[in-house]
């Protein structure tokens, strides 16, 4: 009988030990991962020997503005994009008033031939989390 008791004790003793070891809160020991921005590229365009590209690119952790935001027309880089542009749209949508100067713009001058061409946005946060956009585009 006083073997069963031991046991139980020490059963309960050991309980409570891992409920309390439990209810700690280690978080607090580990750095949270750092979420890639979101973004999209809502305009290429090529007028007049001039490449205009817009979009929004905004950051879970950073809100607005990104560290930066790099273009490139067929994988030559044409600029860093400006953040320039309000986007109500951007912050409505997510329901964070930190995205509304989430727009950006980029304009380049630079030589295109005629035909289909392929435009990137690449997005970086404040830890370089990147996201990439792409936009195609036609010169008639």
């Amino acid at each position: 009988m006083k073997s069963a008791a031991r046991i139980l004790a020490i059963g309960l003793v050991s309980a409570l030990i891992f409920i309390s070891a439990c209810s700690q809160d280690y978080s607090k020991n580990f750095k949270t991962p750092n979420e890639a921005p979101k973004g999209f590229f809502d305009v290429a365009k090529y007028e007049n020997g001039l490449f205009t590209g817009i979009g929004w690119s905004a950051d879970k952790e950073d809100g607005t503005p990104l560290k930066k935001v790099m273009v490139y027309v067929d994988g030559k880089a044409v600029g860093e994009a400006k953040s320039v542009i309000d986007r109500p749209d951007v912050a409505d949508a997510y329901k964070d008033s930190r995205w509304l100067k989430s727009g950006w713009q980029v304009t380049a001058r630079i030589p295109l031939s005629k035909g289909p061409h392929t435009s990137i946005a690449i997005s970086y946060d404040k830890q370089e989390a990147l996201t990439v956009s792409q936009k195609d585009f036609t010169i008639q």
